[in-house]
């Protein structure tokens, strides 16, 4: 059986909302949502069934019908781990579309990646790539997620445009996939500020490849559906 449609999500500032405004957008589809990291359960209402360290009959029953299904592997602190490789195969097959988030970011808005992030299999279609701007003016000690992976910073060193840029293209060389097969998200875009230094950075970075946009899921996410799902079935 031919996998489904397959998006890694990666970054911070928004990953899991964006997920599941993603998913949301599917009400006539089966929609697997895990990880290939960490996440925290996605229960019902969310979520139409939540399978923790669920067999591969269960996985199959779940995505027999329409419907969010959130499975993973029981993890600490309440959160679940990624699925067994067999596991996530075969809930790719029987899913219409697979969402999974594949890094964590420690509810930091920014965040750069050590070896072995993200966590993306072989075989995604797309990568969205989410960036919060709530980061800007703070010091990257306390906005950006392994800040000390950049040798530049100071703890001191504040976040501008420049600090997001770096931070966005970090993320896309990480992913391993093209550029046009990247989707950058700067959210959280709820100041004039914020969104100057997001059109600065969209500029430069549309010019290598990967699409860009700028909002707020917070404030008004009707644009991420058309916007992702229009690249997943053009790609």
């Amino acid at each position: 059986m031919k996998p489904s449609p397959c998006i890694a999500i990666i970054g911070s500032g928004g990953k899991t909302t964006a997920m599941l405004t993603l998913a949301r957008a599917c009400p006539s589809q089966r929609v697997l949502i895990t990880t290939t990291t960490h996440i925290y359960p996605v229960p019902p209402p969310e979520s139409r069934e939540l399978l923790v360290n669920p067999s591969a009959q269960q996985l199959k029953a779940a995505l027999s019908r329409p419907g969010i299904v959130c499975a993973g592997m029981a993890a600490k602190e309440g959160k679940l781990s990624g699925l067994p490789e067999d596991l996530f195969s075969l809930g790719r097959s029987f899913a219409d579309i697979t969402l999974y988030e594949a890094d964590g970011s420690r509810q930091h808005p920014l965040k750069l990646h050590r070896e072995g992030e993200p966590m993306i299999p072989a075989g995604c279609d797309l990568c969205l790539i989410v960036l919060g701007l709530s980061a800007l003016g703070q010091p990257v000690s306390q906005a950006v997620h392994r800040w000390q992976l950049c040798p530049k910073w100071t703890e001191e060193t504040p976040v501008s445009a420049e600090v997001l840029l770096f931070c966005a293209r970090e993320a896309l060389q990480s992913s391993g996939l093209p550029p046009e097969n990247c989707l950058m998200l700067f959210n959280q875009a709820e100041g004039t500020s914020q969104l100057a230094a997001a059109q600065e950075v969209s500029r430069a970075l549309e010019q290598e490849g990967p699409s860009c946009r700028i909002g707020s899921l917070k404030e008004d996410a009707s644009f991420l559906a058309p916007w992702v799902l229009g690249h997943l079935h053009s790609s």
